[in-house]
């Protein structure tokens, strides 16, 4: 029943775009960018104000506790800033503020680079098809900052004709990578009790960190969606 209320939405949202022209297109332009970019700056606001310090112990003792059963899969630190897992080697390169770090945006980011570590370990379809080409799979959230860029600079039929390509290839990416995303969420749902470094309540505030974080990869989707409506109209209107 959702699929067809959605299939609904989308066929009247595409009619209001055709029928009320130019000025209804540049509006849903700005509005599907709008979509996609929001979600980098709640990113960094939850990063910002979820500096509270939730365990005695440090960012590298508690990612390896959850993985503790995962020999195969290294930590080190990485001397830049950026925490990630790289899926060519098997490791967790946790950036100096998560690998000494204890507040809850360091260990939940930490975390969930560990719950994707074990998704690979599980070989999981998506990620085995990322790491053929990207040591780093965060360098997937390029492709929405992509797509807004083509959103904002197609205006024409031919505009249109090569964008929709790109972001439908684009928006795919960004599923699979949700996908990635929620199969880590729900093994470390699943396998956080194992850090007894942290208290059970503040365990439930990881879990609702990173499912924040998963609702922002799926906000971004959204708004990717939105730019292929607009695109359609495009091609239609013009």
């Amino acid at each position: 029943m959702n699929r067809y209320l959605l299939y609904i939405f989308n066929f009247k949202l595409l009619y209001d775009i055709f029928i009320l022209g130019d000025d209804m297109m540049e509006m849903f332009m700005y509005i599907a960018s709008g979509i996609i970019i929001i979600p980098f700056i709640c990113y960094g606001l939850l990063i910002i104000f979820n500096n509270k310090k939730i365990s005695e112990d440090n960012g590298f003792n508690i990612t390896k506790d959850i993985i503790s059963e995962y020999d195969s899969i290294n930590i080190v630190e990485n001397t830049g800033i950026i925490t990630y897992y790289n899926p060519k080697r098997g490791v967790i390169r946790l950036s100096s503020r998560c690998y000494y770090g204890n507040n809850l945006s360091l260990v939940a980011i930490s975390l969930l680079e560990a719950g994707i570590s074990v998704v690979d370990k599980h070989k999981n379809k998506y990620l085995n098809i990322f790491k053929i080409v990207f040591s780093n799979i965060k360098w997937l959230y390029i492709f929405p900052i992509i797509v807004s860029i083509i959103n904002m600079m197609t205006y024409t039929v031919g505009d249109a004709k090569l964008g929709i390509i790109l972001v439908v290839i684009s928006t795919v990416i960004s599923y699979m990578f949700i996908a990635i995303l929620s199969d880590a969420f729900n093994w470390i749902v699943d396998n956080i009790k194992k850090i007894k470094a942290i208290s059970k309540d503040n365990r439930d505030k990881v879990i609702n960190y990173i499912n924040n974080i998963i609702g922002l990869n799926k906000l971004m989707f959204l708004g990717e969606l939105l730019v292929i409506i607009r695109m359609v109209a495009v091609l239609l209107y013009k």
